[in-house]
């Protein structure tokens, strides 16, 4: 604001202009400017991380098996088998193709010592050597997203969602040690277009794998039960 001097006879009126801050103007724009920006950009990276991210990223699985013993009796242990897929992702997947295989294996009756010495590696071991590897049960099936799968079958999980599936074996009472169970599965994405090729393999010691096409990923977990006496 500008005042300029008074008239020089005292008390006589004067003027008052208001002038704009021309600075002051050009600091307001920008500051709209960089609201807008900013607003953009917030809305740019949530879009960003929940859309344009995870529909780059692959398909995420976590799957993990277990065995547990539900009865026993002198002739026969009867087991559980529990079968766990998780998505760790976020985006929603379908399960292509799954199955497990189940071993029972039993040890010698003496120790054996055992060396392995490279350059990368040491190892020694004098416990009791596995001498026997046998297969008690394995299954493996196509979906309706593998080619060749069977039709209208799905494990279709969100985020963080899991699936579980429960089977029961039984084994001669006293004819293994430990029981090794071992569950792969073949996840994509709900958005892959086509059915995925993927091929079922036999084991050398027995049972089943999957080997899915180029670019897309198996995942698998194991483990060990020992009997109960």
């Amino acid at each position: 604001m500008q005042r300029p001097e008074r008239d020089a006879e005292r008390g006589a009126p004067y003027e008052v202009r208001i002038v704009e801050d021309r600075w002051a103007a050009f600091r307001h724009i920008i500051e709209a400017v960089a609201i807008v920006c900013a607003g953009m950009w917030a809305f740019y990276t949530f879009i960003y991380q929940e859309k344009i991210k995870p529909a780059s990223e692959p398909a995420a699985l976590n799957v993990s098996i277990s065995v547990h013993s539900l009865r026993h009796d002198p002739v026969r242990d009867i087991l559980g088998l529990e079968l766990v897929f998780r998505n760790t992702g976020k985006t929603e997947i379908d399960i292509a193709a799954d199955g497990y295989n189940v071993w029972g294996e039993n040890y010698a009756n003496h120790p054996r010592i055992r060396t392995n010495e490279r350059i990368d590696r040491r190892q020694y071991d004098a416990g009791l050597p596995i001498v026997s590897r046998r297969l008690i049960t394995a299954f493996i099936e196509l979906r309706d997203a593998a080619q060749g799968g069977r039709l209208g079958t799905h494990i279709i999980l969100e985020p963080a969602e899991s699936e579980t599936i429960d089977e029961v074996f039984a084994v001669p009472r006293g004819a293994y040690d430990i029981v090794n169970a071992q569950v792969i599965a073949v996840p994509v994405k709900t958005t892959t277009p086509g059915k995925v090729p993927i091929a079922v393999v036999t084991n050398k010691v027995g049972g089943y794998w999957l080997k899915p096409g180029a670019g897309i990923e198996e995942d698998d977990n194991s483990t060990d039960f020992a009997l109960p006496p």
